[in-house]
């Protein structure tokens, strides 16, 4: 059975939302979007059934239906968006399986993110995959034929791309450009606090829309004021003054409620109030408005008073940071039949009866062993880790009762499995009940088999909360203190630039003040020794001395008491840089080996069993 799962994450909007809409971009130059992939993910799995009918399952909500032809999923409302995809590629004999992280309603894109998902699963189904800026193409044209009003863009290119980034819309061909900061910085100073109200985008870009084109002025003026804050937002973005960003984010929020009533709520404004309050830069609702997600820009020290005023208000703050992936895809081909020798096992089918297959080799009679191959998926929200992996294992089944013991499972490599569909003639079953209570117990195990993988499958992941980062999947831990050290590093240059700027000014304090009382001295007699001229060039050496490297102590040359004293005072400096550096590069190397080991272990719902069967082995 083919199959292809195509997973994208959504998108926080910082700036620069509704402009997207052609051809609202046209009328103000310089419009731009800025947004953020986050770790709430959108995720299709459409794999190829042996019939012309259509299966889907909309897990999120739980819903589950079959039809018969693609006439009869036009006809049912929950399978919109799944039918405008089939009706362009007219596939038939599918099974479509969709997945969403994000809240219903949260205006994070996460329908835009799920259409990407299912165009780009059925475009790799049809032979002809489709990617980048052609794939984001398509994704409008169909949501926008599904939705019934036009469509933006923004919300395409962080499921496809990933990342921060901003999106030019220049006449003719919009352009995408990454926002080139350590994503961990942007993690540090952003909060996501869901209000517990949906909204639908579509009312109010619409109402917007209209208004820009028949030529209502107070819009075409918001919106020209939207334009500038995104540019704004990007420039504040680039240079890593998030402050600068928290500003144009208040500015955005203030100049979009002004556009149209509705975009604000109580909730809404109770939110942004109390964060603000407690010392966050600014708020504004992502999408659209009229409900959803609201997303914060605040110092790092006050994320838990905003955290704790948040608490105080409708909502609940979320668990989703910046990720720098854009969209995966996993593809499968899992055989239906087996072949002679060895072969595939067959696939599993919820609700279907245990099959039964039969392992060649080894000496005696056969006894019943539980094949079990499950997909388990990890998701840990802070880190953004999403993965998925195919374990298989093999517990003994007890002759005599029926039972399955896992406490006594191992993994095992079916490939190395000599496995058929009829016994080998040379060996007999060994059973003590009926077949028919042994496919029983067998099916009654399943439960059993997720909870010995739920113990035993965990996923280690190492995080450095120091400096907000976590492993990769399956990175080990001396590769990620590689990279916490690294960041140390990076760290320490930008201490060292701050700290070079903080001591000159001190110098340059030091010299005006050698210099007014040089000025007040001219009066006096001076020696030849004592001149400024003289004490100019011991000055400059001694300045010389620290930006180069080296010892500033010059004072063994100095002539007089007054060079000695200012000299003296320059290497005090030197020495109070040295020591505030050598302390910051202590802490922060001993902040690069604070790390943390979580285990992540696999939720129930998050374990698929694909194949189980009992096999008759004399081998294993």
């Amino acid at each position: 059975m083919k199959k292809v799962i195509v997973r994208a994450p959504v998108r926080a909007d910082l700036a620069g939302g509704t402009l997207d809409l052609w051809p609202i971009y046209l009328f103000h130059p310089g419009s731009r979007t800025v947004n953020v992939a986050i770790s709430y993910y959108a995720e299709s799995e459409v794999a190829i059934a042996g019939d012309g009918a259509f299966e889907i399952n909309l897990t999120d909500q739980q819903y589950r239906r079959r039809y018969a032809s693609i006439a009869e999923m036009a006809a049912d409302p929950k399978a919109a968006l799944i039918h405008r995809v089939v009706e362009h590629f007219h596939l038939h004999g599918l099974r479509i399986t969709t997945r969403t992280d994000a809240p219903r309603g949260s205006g994070l894109g996460g329908s835009s993110a799920l259409a990407v998902t299912l165009v780009r699963a059925f475009s790799e189904i049809a032979g002809a995959p489709i990617d980048g800026d052609a794939l984001i193409a398509l994704v409008r044209d169909l949501e926008t034929r599904l939705l019934g009003v036009p469509a933006g863009i923004q919300d395409y290119y962080p499921p496809v791309y990933g990342g921060l980034a901003a999106l030019h819309l220049n006449p003719g061909m919009p352009a995408h450009h990454p926002v080139g900061i350590p994503l961990h910085d942007l993690t540090e100073h952003f909060l996501l606090h869901y209000t517990g109200i949906a909204h639908f985008s579509g009312t109010n870009n619409w109402e917007m829309y209209k208004r820009q084109i028949e030529g209502n002025e107070s819009v075409r003026s918001g919106f020209a004021q939207i334009a500038q804050t995104a540019i704004d937002m990007e420039r504040a973005l680039r240079s890593g003054d998030f402050e600068a960003a928290g500003r144009a984010l208040a500015l955005e929020w203030t100049n979009r409620k002004a556009l149209i009533e509705g975009i604000s709520t109580p909730e809404i404004d109770a939110a942004i109030a109390a964060a603000t309050a407690a010392g966050a830069w600014g708020g504004k609702v992502c999408g659209a408005g009229g409900g959803g997600c609201i997303v914060f820009l605040l110092p790092p020290d006050r994320r838990e008073a905003v955290t704790r005023a948040l608490a105080t208000v409708p909502g609940r703050v979320l668990e989703a940071v910046p990720v720098a992936h854009g969209l995966t895809i996993d593809r499968g081909d899992d055989g239906t039949s087996l072949n002679s020798g060895r072969g595939r096992l067959p696939v599993r089918i919820a609700g279907e009866s245990v099959d039964q297959l039969y392992v060649y080799g080894g000496q005696g009679d056969y006894r019943p062993f539980l094949f079990a191959e499950g997909v388990i998926t990890y998701n840990e929200s802070r880190s953004g880790v999403h993965l998925s992996l195919v374990r298989s294992y093999i517990a003994p089944i007890e002759p005599a009762d029926g039972k399955v013991s896992w406490d006594r499972a191992t993994p095992v490599d079916q490939e190395k499995l000599d496995i058929r569909a009829v016994p080998d003639p040379a060996h007999k079953l060994d059973l003590g009940v009926t077949p028919e209570a042994l496919v029983q117990s067998a099916a009654q195990s399943e439960e059993a088999f997720r909870q010995y993988v739920e113990e035993t499958e965990k996923l280690r992941i190492y995080s450095n909360q120091a400096f907000a980062m976590y492993s990769n999947a399956n990175e080990s831990r001396e590769s990620f203190l590689e990279r916490c050290i690294d960041e140390a590093k990076r760290r320490l240059n930008e201490e060292s630039e701050r700290l070079e700027s903080t001591f000159r000014r001190r110098i340059d304090q030091l010299r005006e003040r050698a210099e007014r009382e040089e000025r007040d001295a001219i009066k006096d007699d001076l020696t030849p020794e004592e001149s400024p001229q003289n004490m100019n060039v011991a000055w400059g050496q001694a300045l010389y001395n620290i930006t180069s490297g080296r010892p500033a102590a010059v004072s063994d040359a100095a002539s007089t008491v007054r060079e000695v004293d200012y000299l003296e005072n320059i290497a005090q400096i030197q020495r109070s840089w040295d020591k505030e550096l050598e302390t910051f590069r202590d802490e922060l190397m001993q902040s690069a080996r604070a790390i943390e080991e979580i285990e992540v272990a696999p939720a129930a719902k998050n374990i698929e069993i694909t194949k189980y069967i009992i096999l008759w082995s004399a081998a294993l």
